[in-house]
């Protein structure tokens, strides 16, 4: 995920809104020297500001208010100035508004951010942290104001990190050396293209580096972590290579995996900052790290202009998560492509829908699926219309022609449609700028024989929001298998389909390559069902045993619950039972809260049992969500620890399986996950043997 200093710029966008605030300079130009004291948790700056003050009668800088200017020079002359609530006001006189300005602010500041040790939910990447210094490490956000910056600027930067002996400063841009002379560490870094506001982080490193020809690729990792660096090189290079072929040069000089110590996955211009939980996960070198290598290209590289809605998020998922999966094999390409559809229908409810064009960033499951999820269907169809070669050749354009500047949907619109030479503008305007998604079914649907061939035909019809898209209609008889792709747009579209033998089973868009909303037919129980719940009700029984109000807390806190209410099985009120969603932590006393599990699932006191295999180890842990046997509509969820000592650690990591019916952990790690069957669709039409 990109880094989220937009939330920064946004307040100071507020902060300083006012008819007598000019506009930026566009040549800006920072000379930074600070100094971290980690005992103190304290930063020193001394920022060497190069403009031209376009003839402002006084300049604006944001600060934190944690800060304190001690003092600031226009030209090498002290001048007064005032500093209050974060704004830092520099008189300019008559004689000094034209020209180059060379603005000199001393200051110091404390940042002591509180960092969580063990987060339960993370739905904020950052978890609230913008600035800390301390001797585990430091972090300072891009816009909080750990150094003196000007709203709504572009700057360049030469920036040099004095820290103690060992620890090493990164930030964005080329790295020119660490020396270490006297006790103290020198970092050197240097950004030749204008960005939107600087990140730093610091820490004892180990530094380890790769080049092959021209791709430079670094490890910042920790001692423990350090042996883990060769496989990230190796895949950093086999990234930056891939994406070059797709796209264009890389951008940078190099780019680091940096190591934080506090969990985070920023992706900054040049590096990303991963915490140390992440880096050890086995995955995240197939995933997340290729996510945020492709941000170097779309976000770090090409700029997102956020008043006009954020789509590198989108794009990076499309280029990155899918790309990966659709290499791999079709297969795989199709269940992610289900899973965006169902993530989205799941989680987005109409309270928490808006249009794709309003997304700025995630905060929580909701946004994500919109931001992340439909946008990336919006370029697969994007994709899928237009053609290979259409396509790919229009991102490589946009590359080239925006790199380092600000970038709309408007742009890519105009590009795509330059490539094409079509309009594109019923496409854009109505996946941009309506909420929600298409709804269809299939109607009417006839089949009559002719001569030795059958025809089929029907309607395609639209519920609530009118789309213009394509379809695929997919008509299996036998061992043929006919496709037909079709355009909708009206409110019901007709369709013919010619097939050699006897229709069996008719079927729209069977592959998931369309963005559509899903009916609760096709979304099996899932455990995004739990975490979009409104409402939760977690019922302990008495098998659950001691801990387990505590092991409901930390699941509650993990799902991100809005509204849960904890209660003993034996408080159950009947009412209550209906009109929420429920999770039951161990084996119920009432036999019916259980009528709804599956009949691949058996649970008893001592045990539990899936699809005929018996589990009654004491690490085991069973979590499984089914349909509610109460209240049609509301799913129910069983949580089955066989011994208490594993429920809290397992709450923790279950969230982190949203998309899956079922769970099955031992020894506090994941066994078994999957999904429950899905047979039956509104656009699914079978054919009994002869009912024609």
């Amino acid at each position: 995920m990109k880094l989220l200093f937009k939330i920064f710029l946004c307040f100071m966008l507020l902060l300083f809104s006012c008819p007598a605030t000019r506009a930026a300079p566009k040549s800006l130009y920072h000379d930074l020297q600070v100094s971290l004291s980690l005992r103190e948790k304290k930063i020193s700056g001394l920022d060497r500001i190069s403009l031209n003050p376009d003839q402002a009668s006084s300049l604006l800088f944001y600060l934190s208010n944690k800060a304190h200017v001690t003092k600031v020079e226009v030209n090498g002359r002290s001048v007064a100035f005032t500093f209050e609530g974060g704004r830092l006001h520099v008189p300019l006189t008559l004689k000094k508004r034209a020209g180059q300005v060379s603005i000199s602010i001393a200051y110091e500041g404390v940042f002591d951010d509180p960092v969580p040790e063990s987060p339960l939910n993370t739905d904020n990447p950052g978890y609230g942290v913008t600035g800390v210094i301390s001797k585990k490490g430091s972090f300072l956000a891009a816009g909080s104001g750990w150094y003196p910056e000007m709203p709504r600027s572009q700057s360049t930067y030469r920036i040099r990190v004095d820290a103690p002996k060992g620890v090493l400063a990164v930030t964005l841009g080329k790295c020119l050396g660490h020396a270490t002379n006297n006790g103290r560490t020198l970092s050197t870094y240097e950004s030749k293209h204008p960005v939107e506001g600087l990140p730093l982080s610091a820490a004892r490193y180990v530094v380890q580096e790769k080049v092959e020809g021209h791709v430079k690729a670094a490890t910042y990792f920790f001692p423990g972590t350090a042996h883990l660096a060769e496989a990230y090189l190796d895949a950093t290079i086999r990234y930056i290579t891939l994406y070059e072929k797709l796209f264009g040069p890389y951008p940078f000089d190099r780019f680091a995996v940096v190591e934080n110590f506090f969990p985070t996955g920023y992706g900054f211009p040049s590096y990303t900052l991963l915490g140390s939980r992440v880096i050890r996960l086995p995955f995240i070198i197939d995933t997340s790290l290729g996510h945020e290598i492709a941000h170097c290209w779309w976000g770090n590289g090409v700029y997102v202009d956020y008043e006009n809605g954020n789509w590198s998020e989108a794009l990076t998922t499309y280029v990155a998560d899918y790309l990966y999966k659709e290499r791999a094999s079709p297969e795989q390409a199709l269940d992610y492509r289900l899973h965006i559809l169902r993530k989205f229908s799941t989680l987005v409810t109409p309270e928490r829908d808006s249009p794709l064009r309003e997304f700025q960033s995630r905060y929580d499951p909701a946004s994500q699926a919109i931001g992340y999820g439909k946008g990336a269907m919006v370029f697969h169809m994007l994709r899928q219309e237009l053609g290979e070669d259409v396509f790919w050749g229009a991102l490589r354009d946009i590359f080239r022609e925006k790199l380092f500047q600000k970038t709309s949907w408007k742009d890519f619109q105009e590009v795509f449609e330059r490539h094409c030479q079509c309009s594109l503008r019923r496409f854009f305007q109505q996946w941009l700028y309506q909420k929600g998604a298409p709804l269809f079914s299939l109607e009417q649907v006839h089949s009559s024989r002719s001569d030795n061939a059958w025809q089929v035909s029907g309607f395609l019809v639209q519920a609530r929001s009118l789309y213009a898209l394509q379809l695929t209609l997919s008509l299996e008889s036998g061992r043929q298998r006919v496709t037909q792709k079709i355009r909708v747009s009206k409110r019901e579209t007709p369709f013919q389909i010619i097939s050699d033998g006897p229709p069996e089973r008719l079927i729209v868009d069977p592959d998931f390559d369309s963005f559509r909303r899903l009916y609760p037919q096709e979304l099996p129980p899932s455990i995004n069902a739990i975490k979009a719940s409104p409402s939760v009700l977690i019922a302990i029984t008495k098998q659950a045993g001691s801990g387990a109000e505590e092991a409901a807390k930390t699941l509650a806190l993990s799902l991100g619950l809005r509204r849960f209410q904890i209660v003993p099985e034996d408080q159950l009120d009947e009412s209550a039972v209906r009109e929420n969603d429920m999770v039951i932590l161990g084996v119920p006393e009432k036999e019916e809260l259980l009528s709804g599990l599956p009949p691949q699932v058996s649970v008893g006191k001592s045990g539990f049992a899936l699809k005929g295999k018996t589990f009654s180890h004491p690490s085991a842990v069973f979590f499984g969500v089914f349909a509610h046997p109460m209240s049609g509509g509301r799913v129910m969820a069983l949580f089955l620890p066989l011994s208490p000592g594993y429920a809290g650690q397992v709450a923790r990591k279950v969230t982190h399986y949203g998309k899956y019916s079922y769970l099955i952990f031992s020894q506090g790690f994941n066994q078994v996950k999957g999904i429950w069957p899905i047979s039956d669709s509104p656009l699914i039409h079978k054919w009994r043997q002869r009912d024609e």
